[in-house]
């Protein structure tokens, strides 16, 4: 996995979002969510606009949001095999990055 480097503001953050497009690391791919692999729950940043969105969006199976999370979950069980301290890494750098907020009823 790549290092995450995050300064006052991305280098790679451009008017319409981040321009690495499927390049991005894991941790950004991941956001706005973040992963707890001791409680084995996601969290979402509260400070991020989009939360009553995406929120609203896993009711549907078809949408965005629900996209995103199936693809997280599969992402993290290959990592939990191949690079759990990988997982405890990044957590570690989300809860003192961000405002964090559990999914409520999103525990794996």
């Amino acid at each position: 996995m790549k290092p995450i480097c995050v300064e006052s503001r991305c280098a790679h953050l451009a008017a319409t979002g981040c321009s690495l497009g499927k390049s991005k690391p894991f941790g950004c791919d991941l956001y706005p969510l973040a992963y707890d692999p001791e409680e084995q729950i996601f969290h979402f940043d509260r400070e991020c606009p989009l939360l009553g969105l995406y929120l609203g969006q896993l009711a549907d199976e078809g949408s965005e949001a629900s996209h995103h999370l199936a693809r997280m979950r599969a992402a993290i069980a290959a990592l939990e095999k191949t690079d759990a301290d990988y997982l405890r890494a990044n957590f570690a750098f989300d809860r003192e990055y961000f405002e964090l907020v559990p999914l409520s009823g999103m525990s794996d």
